[in-house]
């Protein structure tokens, strides 16, 4: 399946509708209700330039969104990228699951030789509310956990990096997992959120159409928040600016919850 085709199709769709280009919650929240539950949807944004970046997908019964980047899309915050954003709530110490599946498109092209920073999943600082603090001085940093793939050896690989990077501090990277081309995946990750050596990320993975994974593929401790408010989850694509084919990752059943609440 295309999707910048399915994108044109749907772009038909809109224009024959009357669609306007104005920001409308209700169509957001429409994109939104197919990804998450209504409880989720209140705390969820769509992260996207245009609506060539994304497109809702019905196949037999079952319904899912594309996230789509190309070449020439408009940034957005400074990126090129095509995300949902969900600032669901939670405090220092406890421990969250993010759930939800994902699939590259059949012809996902990687940016191989090159392999630059690709990211599908990432857990983002920003501003402590409960101090007032807002954007306009809150420092610019990297996402202390994200999810990222390039291709080795002919097969596309996910990577989690994992680290607080306020002054700076270096990350460590784990191993490679390997993920398929046009299969669905099932992703979970609990995360045990703190500034301490307390914190600690496992991330499972399995084929959609297989039986769920006890053991993670990737385990990871020590530090993962940037400051001690809650840091924000996304997931769809965002990359190296300087990448310049056409993608698409489908996304689904995007769960969130807390398992231990401090």
């Amino acid at each position: 399946m295309n999707c910048h085709l399915i994108v044109a199709a749907s772009c038909v769709l809109l224009m024959i509708v009357g669609c306007s280009q104005s920001d409308d919650r209700d169509e957001e929240i429409s994109y939104l209700s197919i990804l998450m539950p209504e409880s989720l949807v209140k705390y969820s944004t769509l992260d996207i330039a245009s609506r060539d970046n994304i497109v809702k997908v019905v196949e037999d019964d079952a319904s899912y969104l594309g996230f789509r980047i190309y070449p020439g899309q408009q940034r957005l915050h400074g990126g090129i990228r095509s995300e949902v954003s969900v600032d669901f709530p939670y405090r220092e110490g406890d421990t969250v699951v993010y759930s939800w599946q994902f699939k590259l498109e059949d012809d996902f092209t990687s940016d191989q030789p090159h392999n630059r920073w690709w990211i599908i999943g990432q857990w983002h600082d920003q501003p402590d509310l409960t101090k007032n603090e807002t954007w306009d001085t809150h420092a610019s940093l990297s996402p202390p956990i994200s999810l990222c793939i390039g291709e080795k050896e002919g097969s596309m690989m996910l990577v989690m990096t994992y680290g607080v990077t306020r002054e700076d501090q270096p990350q460590s990277t784990s191993q490679a997992v390997r993920i398929n081309r046009g299969k669905w995946y099932r992703a979970k990750t609990r995360i045990t959120w703190s500034q301490s050596k307390k914190g600690q990320a496992k991330f499972f993975l399995s084929e959609s159409d297989h039986p769920s994974t006890e053991e993670p593929v990737i385990e990871v401790e020590g530090p993962n928040m940037n400051n001690a408010y809650q840091h924000y989850f996304k997931m769809g694509m965002y990359r190296h600016p300087d990448i310049d084919t056409d993608n698409c990752i489908y996304l689904d059943k995007l769960s969130i919850f807390v398992v231990n609440s401090q």
